[in-house]
């Protein structure tokens, strides 16, 4: 009997991959040992009772990546009955032969009818310290606690009644199931966005569905979308008693398949070639030539069943040109970093101290007038902080999906999320407005583009991108551009500006029409 919502367990798989196919990583191998949960948060005392626990599997291009496991229980709470959902995932990728390991929990409590009251979720991402994000209902309002490398920041936001918990989604279709072409939908919340999202659910017939070892089975088929990831579908495929057998979906242009097994079944050992997901996620062109020091190319954009026009952003360095329904024309171009430069006029939230991008930290800010030295002019120190960090970091540490700026100030080391984060930190130490972008780059030695994340600074009221993992004086024509964040602690969680690599990648082709 499956307990992990079909939202919750793709979102940390997501992330994951996301991260990976960002940032680089290598193999991602798991502990089957210590499956416990720590508590949600500061719970009032109460008796519990029996524990009903599943197990998944998880699979991702048909190579198994790591496992689930959950319980809930009904606990009674000063008269209250009060249902309790603990979960932890292991997961494992390979990138370029080397490895990452993440470990995510979370411990929610709701209420018989679903509503959220408390959670804690938990990402372990070592050698990076755990982030954490806890939350308790109080009334109208959330108390929201986040804590990235080890400074917690509370803040308190409006709640409205009838939020439901990340799990309540599979207890909503054993109880109340939807009929064929029945249509739902309600509110979540989702702890790894840390926002709220309208979940819809869409019930379809009895679907010929594949199982392990090949079993063929007739099962519902209940397809669910949620807001914070628009273009994003997962499926849930039920049996008659309304319990969810197996859970699919696209990830990256690859299958991911979740399915219920035994605890020996779940905890068995990864055999084989772990999946590289790199090589899976590169999007293959023809040679580009000096790419990196080009100063205009225009590609052919394609997307299987979307519009490129309304998945990729434009700006100063990024046009498009609607071909037809699946096609436009892109044309990328260089922006030098300007000399002399000023600093730009942006909001507040480009040069604040966030947990991700800690400009304030001692570390960061030492980090930072050492780069800049005797310049001045914001365009120098932009420069020199560029080659600095690259120069830095040059323990190439793929461990680590995304590190804070204050450990990769104290560490020096990680890939090219670790780049863009302390670079922006060092910025903002400075007075200049920073954001980081989240696009794909051309691999000169793979002929591809591959995910990638880099910095903008904010000179001559213009976006101006700085990239520290290559440390070319700015970008040439050679970047792609799919979204960007200030990676503020009052905007969108950091996952949230990775969706829009998730939902291209895998669908994403690209032709080199011209370069100069």
């Amino acid at each position: 009997m499956m307990r992990n919502s079909a939202l919750k367990i793709v979102l940390r798989v997501a992330f994951l991959t996301v991260m990976i196919s960002c940032g680089g990583g290598e193999q991602i191998s798991f502990s089957q040992d210590a499956v416990g949960i720590g508590p949600a948060t500061s719970a009032p005392a109460s008796s519990a009772s029996a524990k009903d626990e599943s197990w998944q599997v998880m699979y991702l291009a048909g190579q198994r990546i790591g496992f689930s496991h959950a319980t809930i229980e009904t606990v009674d709470q000063a008269g209250i009955s009060v249902i309790r959902t603990s979960s932890i995932s292991n997961m494992t990728i390979k990138r370029f032969n080397q490895s990452l390991q993440m470990k995510q929990t979370l411990t929610t409590d709701e209420t018989s009818e679903g509503d959220l009251l408390r959670f804690r979720f938990e990402m372990a991402n070592p050698p990076a310290m755990s982030s954490v994000t806890s939350g308790i209902i109080e009334g109208k309002k959330l108390l929201l606690t986040q804590e990235v490398n080890g400074e917690k920041k509370t803040t308190v936001q409006p709640w409205k009644a009838g939020v439901k918990s990340p799990v309540f989604q599979d207890r909503l279709l054993k109880k109340n199931p939807l009929k064929p072409g029945e249509t739902r939908s309600f509110e979540t919340f989702v702890p790894d966005f840390a926002k709220v999202g309208l979940s819809t659910l869409k019930a379809h017939d009895l679907t010929d569905t594949t199982l392990l070892k090949n079993e063929q089975r007739k099962l519902f088929k209940v397809s669910a979308t949620n807001s914070l990831l628009p273009g994003f579908t997962i499926d849930s495929f039920l049996d008659a008693e309304g319990e969810t057998i197996k859970i699919s979906s696209n990830m990256l242009g690859s299958a991911l398949e979740i399915f219920d097994v035994s605890q020996e079944e779940a905890l068995k050992a990864i055999e084989g070639a772990e999946l590289d997901l790199a090589v899976s996620t590169l999007v293959k062109v023809k040679p580009l030539i000096k790419g990196h020091e080009s100063k205009r190319i225009v590609y052919r954009v394609t997307l299987a069943d979307q519009d490129p026009t309304e998945a990729l952003p434009v700006g100063a360095t990024q046009t498009l040109k609607k071909l037809n329904h699946e096609s436009a024309e892109l044309t990328v171009i260089s922006m030098p970093i300007p000399r002399p430069a000023t600093i730009g006029k942006v909001d507040a939230e480009f040069l604040e101290t966030s947990q991700y991008l800690q400009c304030d930290d001692e570390r960061v800010r030492k980090h930072a007038n050492r780069a800049a030295g005797d310049a001045t002019d914001p365009g120098e120190i932009a420069q020199r902080m560029e080659s600095y960090v690259r120069d830095k970091l040059n323990k190439k540490n793929f461990s680590t999906a995304m590190a804070s700026a204050a450990e990769v100030a104290k560490n020096l080391e990680g890939d090219c999320t670790e780049h863009a984060v302390l670079l922006a930190a060092m910025l903002r130490a400075k007075g200049i407005p920073s954001r980081v972008v989240v696009g794909l780059v051309y691999a000169d030695r793979l002929f591809a583009f591959g995910g990638h994340m880099w910095t903008e600074a904010n000179l001559n009221d213009q976006w101006v991108p700085l990239d520290a993992t290559l440390g070319l004086n700015g970008i040439g024509a050679a970047h792609i551009r799919l979204a960007d964040s200030s990676l503020s602690d009052q905007g969108p969680a950091a996952i949230s500006g990775f969706a829009p690599l998730m939902t291209v990648i895998g669908k994403l082709k690209l032709e080199v029409i011209s370069s100069e």
